[in-house]
């Protein structure tokens, strides 16, 4: 492999800049200085079940976090007629009032927001 070069170290630069937003990107959108627990939702199948589960789950949850990304970007397992997903406690209490979702539980301990 070769060494950088001076030339190089510029592209080299902008390139660990542009890979490091990209992660922060990716990274869930937490509320700062509140908890976020794991929570698991129970939902109700439609008869005869769903052409798309995860869809119609990401769905449910982007009724309290405002879009399907946001929802797809907490969630952490996803199965029909079931999902787990990072919430605050205002999060979830509010999931378990939106039609179609039969219980929400917490699962974990909380994790934390804001560095502490």
């Amino acid at each position: 492999m070769k060494k950088p070069t001076r030339q190089m170290l510029p592209s080299l630069a902008i390139l660990v800049l542009y890979v490091a937003g990209l992660a922060v990107a990716a990274a869930p959108p937490m509320p700062r200085g509140q908890q976020v627990h794991l929570f698991e939702a129970t939902v109700r199948v439609a008869d005869g079940g769903m052409d798309e589960p995860d869809e119609y789950n990401y769905r449910l949850l982007a009724t309290v976090l405002g879009s399907v990304e946001a929802a797809r970007s907490v969630t952490y397992e996803t199965y029909p007629g079931t999902f787990s997903a990072f919430l605050t406690n205002n999060q979830a209490r509010r999931l378990s009032k939106v039609p179609g979702v039969l219980e929400v539980r917490q699962r974990d301990d909380p994790v934390p927001t804001d560095g502490q």
